[in-house]
This record gives structure tokens, C-alpha cells and sequence, in this order.
């Protein structure tokens, strides 16, 4: 089932092309005159964008779900309601939203505050935000917030029978975590993680909003100029799939090399 999906999404990225290469007129964008040179690397050139974004964010973002969730399972109370309002508030906030405050309104309430506070280390970058920070920050921070809660599930899915056998060997808690409940809790977690990232690569063309040159940004742009919308957001479209068919397969190797139940 898995291998015919799998070859159902690729013959899709391939036929589409072929479905629609007697529609419109793909001049413009095909490689081999000047004009179809200049508008199809101007489309491509986003892709590095989009994939940096998105790489920040899974990285970034994951580093806070594992931290969250293990700051969820503290025993002070304090530390876990901190851990459930971060979650509550970046999962509300729609994520456009979400970069326009930071992008817009997030260096003008560093600027304000007290003298003693504007020099602290890591401000006077955030105060002097680009659009590609900006995207980063809020696309890590909104992807944590989800992550948070499937690394908690992932750790809690581990028995407490091997937690306590662990404790009763004499491993410390760090220790716990790294060889016995993380390595399973990975595992388990690989298509919860798989779904947040693929939805992380897409959120990433919000960026665009805010002026990162992404693809959608870009597409967007050469629309406004040449008038072409059916072939620039065909070409548009197909490269989302690109990408995310080759995570998905990534995505698939790894739940097939690490199995839940190994």
C-alpha cells in the first residue's frame, strides 16, 4: 500500500507536466531563450530559501519540543504550566499572524523597553529583524509548540515498568531519558514528526508575506510581471511536490530502518 502510494504521488509530479504542456503557453518559463532562462532561475532560486527556513524550523523547533517535553514532565508544577501556556498560545495564534507580529510589531516593543534591557545579548538582533529571521523564529516557534506535545505522547508511551527497572539498575534520569525512553519514544514519534514537518515545509511559503524571497514569494512577483498564472503556479505547485515527496521518502526510510517495534 505504501509502495503504491509512494508510486501514485511520483507519477502524479511526472504526469502533470504532460496533462498540461498543451495548455497555455510555457515559453516563458521553459530554459533556452533569454526570457525562459531569466523566469525559470528566478523560480528556482527560491527553493534555497524555502529550504533553509523550513531546515531552521524542524531543527529549531524540534530542540523546543524535546526540551518542552521534557520540562512538561518536571515535578514542579510552575515549570509545567509554563511548558502548557507556550504550547496553548503558539498553537491559537494562526501562524500569519504569528510573522507579522514578529516581523512588524516585535522590534518596536524591543525598542521600548527599559535602557538596562535593550543591550541584553541576542535583542539587537531581533530588534533589527530581516524577514528571513523573522520567518525562522515564528516557523520554530509554532512547529515547537506542536512537537512539544508529540514528544510528551512519544515519552509517556514508554512503560513505567522500564522506567522503573532503569531507576532500580541505578541510572540516573539523564541517563534514563538517553537509553531507554528517547530511543523508543523516537521511534513511535517518526510519523506524528514526519506529518509536523511536511506541514512546516508548507507554512514556510508564508514567509513570502513578510519578503523572504521563497518560491511562492517569487512566483507571486513574476506573476505580477509576465501574466502567466496557470504555468507559474503549475511550476509552483510541482516544486512543493518535489520537495516533499523526497522528505516523505526520507521520512518512509527511516520509520522502515528504525520500526516501532524493533
Amino acid at each position: 500500500m505504501a509502495r503504491s502510494s509512494k508510486l501514485g504521488r511520483t507519477g502524479a509530479v511526472l504526469f502533470l507536466p504532460l496533462l498540461l504542456s498543451g495548455c497555455g503557453d510555457w515559453t516563458p518559463l521553459l530554459p533556452g531563450t533569454p526570457m525562459g532562462d531569466k523566469n525559470f532561475w528566478f523560480l528556482t532560486a527560491g527553493i534555497e530559501y524555502t529550504l533553509l527556513i523550513s531546515l531552521y524550523a524542524i531543527v529549531i523547533g524540534s530542540l523546543i519540543g524535546l526540551t518542552g517535553a521534557i520540562m512538561s514532565r518536571s515535578k514542579f508544577r510552575i515549570v509545567q504550566r509554563v511548558v502548557w501556556l507556550y504550547v496553548e498560545a503558539f498553537r491559537m495564534v494562526p501562524l500569519f499572524v504569528l510573522l507579522l507580529w514578529i516581523y512588524y510589531a516585535l522590534p518596536i516593543a524591543i525598542n521600548e523597553l527599559p535602557e538596562e534591557y535593550v543591550h541584553l545579548p541576542g535583542l539587537d538582533i531581533l530588534s533589527q529583524m530581516t524577514p528571513f529571521t523573522a520567518a525562522c523564529v515564528g516557523l520554530s516557534l509554532n512547529a515547537g509548540a506542536f512537537l512539544v506535545e508529540i514528544f510528551r505522547a512519544g515519552m509517556e508511551s514508554v512503560s513505567k515498568q522500564q522506567i522503573d527497572a532503569g531507576l532500580a539498575f541505578g541510572m540516573s534520569r539523564p541517563l534514563l531519558m538517553r537509553r531507554i525512553i528517547l530511543p523508543q519514544a523516537i521511534r513511535r514519534m517518526l510519523p506524528p514528526m514526519t506529518s509536523q514537518f511536511i506541514s512546516t515545509v508548507k507554512d514556510s511559503s508564508l514567509g513570502g508575506a513578510i519578503g523572504v524571497m521563497e518560491v511562492t514569494r517569487r512566483a507571486t512577483l513574476l506573476q505580477t510581471q509576465i501574466l502567466h498564472p496557470m504555468e507559474i503556479y503549475t511550476f509552483l505547485t510541482l516544486q512543493y511536490m518535489v520537495i516533499l515527496i523526497l522528505l516523505t521518502a526520507l521520512a518512509r526510510y527511516l520509520e522502515r530502518r528504525y520500526p516501532q517495534h524493533a
